[in-house]
């Protein structure tokens, strides 16, 4: 315990001394936000490349209508846990979802407590759980809890499926299922998991089960925005498959995704935040089903081009620019790495003293020493917004560098490197 608090308090240091930085922990002035594009900080607008809102969805009209007839309808809650009763709009959006992913659903509170409804309810004591190393925290804590039921849990190097695979094939013999607990889009670098290899791993091996958050791949890829995991592969029948419908998405709240009925009931029944915990708000049930319905017409498909074509245009300003950007998996997420805290803290500053805003990324989301800036690209920026901020960087970053005794080449060799992460990955 000591030892825990101590990190805690080495935390909570880190983080005051960025809130003071004024770099976290800001609160946006009370103006209007048509698109997300633009935010205000103390009377400032800045450029904004730090939103999930990838496909244009959060400030939609169409979405901001029907969560306001929701509220008209049933009011601003309906405070009622869902073994008991739920909305209509709570069977609407469901079927919804499975007509998305074309297998059954289950619309969660968050995806969080998706994780913890899921997991305890499917990995048993007797079964084994592996983590990839870079998977979302939400899924880590989740996974103590299995650990206290006296489940085998470790961790393994990120995206190594020879890795994976060595452990599948050992742990099986001590175990009755073994899981594997990933990311389809890793919402630190951007880069995307091998599907082809997981899918094959699930083909080989029956004790296999392959349990993947999807929450930054949703809406933008895949048929009816279904997301990363489905573009890459089939839907598996060793496949869980849980993602967000707040981000891309425009509404609140997760989806886990079964590949049979008999699972989603097991779920249902025995997912203790589905039996203890209140449910979504009306306002976000009916937004919720609005986004859904535009993710089953073409329409997604324009807004997926759309946002492709702006996530091209980046990737090839900054290698034009030999900015050290780490991901090349095309993905809206764009990590710029420095290695160090410092350096991100004064180009970070810097960056919105010019009018750009980004987040940083640094421990314990990321080693300290692959400390970086993250650029989240949406469909509302222009390609005169790319490149008035890819310019900026590569005017500020050389000096900020030679200050901290830095140069891109040794940021290479922080993150073990000599190319970028999304070169050596192998299949998508």
């Amino acid at each position: 315990m000591e030892q825990n608090n101590g990190q805690v308090d080495a935390l909570n240091v880190m983080v005051n001394g960025l809130r003071d930085l004024g770099i976290v922990h800001l609160n946006l002035d009370d103006t209007p936000m048509p698109d997300r594009r633009i935010i205000h900080l103390d009377g400032q607008p800045l450029l904004n490349f730090s939103s999930c809102n990838y496909v244009g969805l959060e400030a939609d009209e169409r979405l901001k209508t029907a969560a306001i007839e929701a509220i008209q309808k049933y009011g601003t809650q309906y405070y009622c846990v869902r073994a008991y009763t739920s909305l209509y709009p709570y069977q609407e959006l469901e079927a919804l979802m499975q007509a998305i992913f074309g297998f059954p659903a289950i619309v969660m509170p968050t995806t969080m407590l998706g994780h913890l409804s899921c997991l305890p309810s499917l990995v048993g004591p007797d079964d084994a759980v592996i983590m990839d190393h870079q998977v979302h925290t939400s899924v880590q804590m989740s996974v103590k809890i299995l650990k206290t039921n006296g489940t085998h849990a470790e961790m393994i190097r990120h995206n190594r499926m020879d890795y994976l695979e060595s452990r599948i094939q050992k742990l099986s013999t001590q175990h009755k299922k073994v899981w594997y607990l990933a990311d389809g889009v890793y919402s630190m670098y951007g880069n995307i998991a091998p599907m082809k290899q997981l899918y094959e791993l699930m083909q080989n091996y029956e004790q296999f089960r392959l349990y993947i958050d999807d929450s930054h791949g949703m809406s933008w890829m895949g048929k009816n925005g279904s997301g990363s995991v489905l573009a890459g592969m089939p839907f598996h029948p060793q496949l869980v498959l849980m993602t967000s419908l707040g981000k891309a998405f425009g509404a609140s709240g997760g989806a886990a995704v079964f590949h049979d009925q008999k699972t989603k009931e097991l779920v249902i029944n025995t997912g203790k935040p589905l039996i203890f915990t209140g449910p979504l708000q009306p306002a976000t049930l009916g937004a919720a089903v609005a986004s859904a319905k535009i993710h089953l017409s073409d329409e997604i498909y324009a807004l997926q081009n759309k946002l492709k074509s702006n996530i091209k245009y980046f990737a090839e300003k900054a290698k034009m620019l030999d900015l050290p950007f780490i991901s090349k998996d095309g993905t809206p997420i764009f990590f710029l790495g420095v290695s160090k805290l410092n350096v991100a803290t004064k180009l970070i500053k810097a960056l919105m003293g010019e009018g750009f805003y980004a987040g940083i990324a640094c421990y314990p989301s990321v080693p300290q020493n692959n400390t970086g800036v993250r650029f989240m690209i949406t469909l509302n920026h222009t390609e005169e917004d790319i490149d008035i901020l890819l310019e900026k960087i590569a005017s500020l970053l050389p000096n900020i560098l030679a200050s901290e005794k830095l140069s891109v080449e040794k940021i290479w060799k922080a993150f073990n490197k000599d190319v970028a992460i999304g070169d050596t990955m192998g299949g998508r």
